[in-house]
């Protein structure tokens, strides 16, 4: 037996026991110094065989003759080849009745496109043929802001239910929006199908309202409050997407309060970092970026409160990125291809473009193989480190505006990613960190 490549030790000093979590399996084993040392020392045969059996179990320890990276490849390949499902992103138009002061799309300004009748129909189409011989189909609508086109929306969803429905297949859709245009009638017609519906706050009041505004420079924030009521009256499945800066990071126990104070506690919150590696323009504010530690430092104090979240979402980790999937595509308002959202500013990432009969041509076949098959054992960076099988190469996008290449890894650091882990294992399992804090964190 060895020790597996992928295990990342909490140990308490004091206590001298220890936490050992295996980012590949996701399993995580107590363990005292003595075991700690033996696992270090590769004397492995002299730990008792109960206590082996556990950490065999849990993949702390591993065959010899198991090849991890090897086996790591087969488990990326599961998930990215997936036969069962596919999902689109809709990004109807890049127009947007706000305008957010940290937009990375320069609020409507630098694209501006919008869906016309022979591209909506093309693309609804090409969703039908690519969704053939497929058991789930999922469609997020995106923007821009896909409210100032409502009726377009609910076409979209209307055929593709009646073509689901048709051939067995289940369906929902996501809305990611800036929410300001949701109505009851809106809201009535989403109770009819499986959904979920992202809202974007900035911080409380006082600092949300000096930067997520609309066209006069008015705040947001008490519409906002109204459209959680209206979600609340009307059961629209929901969350809310924090975005943190430094600016607003000491101000989120503010946020907190007044959303328990209004009756919305138990919500999912995601926090997320404002920044500019992907940004199409620069943002109109000064903006310092807050790190991966610092936002799951938010997750935790959110779980105390009783909001749900999870901080190993919160940094581009694979568990929160689609695009890694070969069965994900988004499909921008001209009709071109890509496979990131954030993506249709950059045409050297584009796939190709939806012609009449519903079908992909001029088809960039270099961006479709480097995106397709992006691999974090491809990127020598990422193949030693702890955290692939969780982290993937990080954000694709990001590697590009980094470093040029898709092939390279997404992340600028991955000295913060133990706390997240740490964090991540408190909120979980707040059983094991009742007598013992496990600071020492060992990579």
């Amino acid at each position: 037996m060895k020790e597996s490549a992928y295990n990342v030790y909490l140990m308490d000093e004091k206590g001298k026991e220890g936490l050992v979590f295996n980012t590949m399996c996701r399993s995580i084993v107590q363990i005292d110094n003595e075991v700690y040392s033996l696992i270090k020392e590769n004397r492995i045969d002299e730990i008792s065989d109960d206590v082996l059996d556990v950490l065999e179990e849990g993949k702390i320890v591993v065959d010899d003759n198991m090849n991890e990276l090897e086996m790591l490849k087969i488990m990326f390949n599961r998930a990215k080849f997936n036969p069962v499902n596919i999902g689109f992103t809709m990004i109807l138009t890049h127009a947007c009745n706000l305008a957010c002061k940290y937009c990375y799309q320069g609020h409507g300004s630098v694209l501006s496109d919008t869906m016309s009748e022979e591209t909506l129909k093309r693309t609804i189409e090409f969703i039908k043929k690519q969704s053939e011989e497929r058991k789930k189909l999922a469609v997020n609508f995106y923007g821009g802001e896909p409210l100032l086109y409502p009726d377009m929306m609910f076409r979209i969803i209307d055929e593709l239910k009646a073509y689901t429905d048709e051939n067995n297949m289940e369906f929902s859709i996501s809305i990611t929006s800036n929410c300001t245009l949701f109505t009851d009638e809106i809201a009535e017609r989403l109770k009819e199908i499986d959904h979920e519906v992202q809202l974007t706050l900035s911080g409380p009041k006082r600092i949300h309202d000096k930067i997520r505004v609309d066209k006069k420079g008015n705040g947001t924030y008490d519409r906002l409050m109204d459209i959680l009521a209206l979600f609340k009256r009307h059961g629209i499945k929901h969350h809310i997407r924090v975005d943190v800066d430094r600016n607003s990071f000491d101000a989120m126990d503010e946020l907190l309060d007044d959303l328990l104070e209004r009756g919305y506690g138990g919500l999912y919150l995601g926090f997320c970092p404002i920044g500019q590696d992907v940004c199409y323009a620069e943002m109109e504010v000064e903006s310092e970026e807050v790190d991966p530690a610092e936002l799951s430092h938010l997750s935790k104090k959110a779980h105390e409160r009783g909001f749900k979240t999870n901080p190993i979402y919160i940094h581009n980790f694979i568990e929160g990125c689609s695009a890694i999937l070969d069965s994900f595509l988004a499909v921008d308002p001209k009709g071109d291809v890509y496979k990131c959202i954030a993506a249709p500013n950059y045409t050297e990432h584009r796939f190709g473009t939806i012609d009449d009969k519903g079908e992909l041509a001029n088809m960039n076949y270099e961006a479709y193989c480097n995106w397709t098959l992006r691999d974090p054992l491809r990127i020598k960076e990422c193949v030693p480190c702890k955290f692939s099988p969780i982290c993937a190469g990080g954000c694709t996008l990001t590697a590009y505006a980094l470093h040029g290449s898709v092939n390279s890894p997404g992340c600028k650091s991955k000295e913060n990613l133990g706390e997240i882990l740490r964090t991540f294992i408190m909120l979980r399992y707040p059983e094991l960190f009742e007598e013992r804090t496990y600071e020492t964190i060992i990579l």
